[in-house]
């Protein structure tokens, strides 16, 4: 349960860096044609803008693809083995790390959520169990005292 409250509090991190990045860059090219900035200092501007936003976005894929790994073995699901070329796992351009491709990350988290789901209707299964018996138990002892 504190693993999920980490992951989406480090997710909102990451996007609110994402927005504070694309608000600085409106700002920084608003002033800049105030100025008379010239194409190709927009354009640096715009490069400047791409890097960093595709370092937050590699380190949002990084968050989401460590936290569904590292549940799928916690649950003994099986992950993609690793190969280098042509399997199931990419090579971040900004950091070099390697991650799940999309399709990959989406199978995992398909099967990661099955498994909660199964889980939790064990879980279900017993309270609504639970509850009948003590039901029982109640109108039983009901009975016996009248």
């Amino acid at each position: 349960m504190l693993n999920i409250i980490k992951f989406r509090l480090s997710q909102y991190k990451i996007e609110q860096s994402i927005d504070r990045i694309s608000r600085a860059h409106d700002k920084a090219v608003k002033e800049a044609r105030s100025k008379g900035a010239t194409s190709e200092q927009l354009y640096e501007l715009g490069l400047d803008y791409q890097f960093e936003r595709v370092c937050a976005e590699d380190k949002m894929i990084g968050l989401t693809h460590s936290y569904y790994v590292r549940l799928a073995n916690r649950m003994l699901i099986p992950v993609p083995t690793f190969e280098a070329e042509g399997g199931a796992w990419m090579q971040s351009q900004q950091t070099g790390r390697y991650h799940l491709k999309p399709q990959e990350l989406h199978e995992l988290r398909t099967a990661v959520r099955a498994e909660q789901k199964a889980r939790r209707e064990v879980w279900a299964m017993g309270l609504v169990l639970v509850t009948g018996v003590i039901g029982a138990l109640s109108g039983l002892i009901a009975i016996i005292k009248n």
